[in-house]
């Protein structure tokens, strides 16, 4: 760690005013009984610092991949899509959207919960007020956390959006023996937009997300300068080749930017349940908590 980070570390702490634990390699106190499985809530902020000095050099000889056995966090409140075959008999099937059944979260496991069932607020909100930071993701939820055997990995992603990507991408995992034990497999990417230029530096090709759909890419809204020089981009090369049809909508944008940089966040630590835990990076912070959930009547159904 650098000192600039240890400064930094300093800093933060008296920024979001919480007793955080600096997790680290070493082991914690048990809790509070061997193989304690059950419902939890948990909660996880993720950010970026934005004062990096740069001198860090990250390694490009890297693997970036998602389990295969992934869950993706639920909105209780987006509409969910049903298909419908058609009333003529034929194959031709409609996709059409919906609003979902109300969810029970007391009895769900992996769907969001509203902002005034955080216990972290305060300290994201600390944290979105100060220039020197960017939250990228900062939600709750509940599951049951098993062994790391039956564990599952759950898809996190949050920051601006570049074509089939977002700044932050990856996956985390929640297990329980004697100890709570938090794995990450996190990244930032950062990119440049594709403007015919030297490339200097390789990097591997980054993994779609498996939960990925490209809604986002047939609604742009253009509200940033990001999506507008996306889509300029994507007009201009679509006219110098000849290919520019103005009725269509959706862009090409799978060569519209580069990677210019990947930070990987790979590491385990274990934890205490109640505690608010700190994870140290020089770019990357994690600000977890996981609470066990005492109900009695959730259903133990799980995907």
């Amino acid at each position: 760690m650098t000192f600039i980070s240890r400064l930094s570390n300093k800093v933060l702490i008296r920024l979001i005013g919480a007793t955080v634990i600096l997790s680290a390699p070493p082991t914690f106190a048990q809790i509070s009984k061997p193989n304690h499985e059950g419902w939890y809530q948990v909660e996880l902020i993720v950010f970026a610092r934005k004062d990096d000095s740069g001198q860090e050099h990250w390694p490009s000889n890297i693997k970036l991949r998602y389990p295969g056995d992934w869950v993706e966090l639920k909105d209780p409140s987006a509409p969910v899509n049903i298909n419908t075959a058609s009333n003529n008999g034929s194959d031709t099937n409609t996709n059409l959207s919906t609003s979902q059944p109300s969810i029970d979260l007391t009895r769900e496991p992996f769907y969001l919960l509203p902002a005034n069932e955080r216990n972290l607020n305060t300290q994201a909100q600390k944290l979105q007020r100060n220039p020197n930071f960017e939250v990228l993701f900062h939600n709750a939820w509940r599951q049951v956390i098993t062994n790391k055997k039956a564990s599952k990995a759950i898809i996190i992603n949050g920051g601006p959006t570049f074509g089939e990507h977002q700044l932050l991408e990856g996956s985390i995992r929640l297990s329980v023996a004697t100890y709570l034990e938090l794995q990450t497999n996190l990244w930032l990417a950062y990119y440049d937009l594709n403007v015919g230029q030297e490339i200097t530096q390789q990097w591997p090709e980054i993994p779609k997300r498996p939960n990925y759909t490209n809604n986002n890419l047939n609604n742009l809204s253009l509200d940033s300068e990001l999506e507008l020089d996306q889509a300029l981009a994507t007009e201009n090369a679509a006219w110098a080749n000849g290919n520019f049809d103005p009725n269509n909508s959706t862009p090409e944008v799978a060569d519209t930017y580069i990677t210019r940089q990947i930070i990987l966040l790979q590491q385990e630590r274990d934890m205490r349940s109640n505690e608010v835990h700190y994870i140290d990076h020089p770019v990357l912070g994690l600000i977890i908590q996981v609470t066990p959930y005492p109900s009695t009547s959730i259903a133990t159904g799980l995907q």
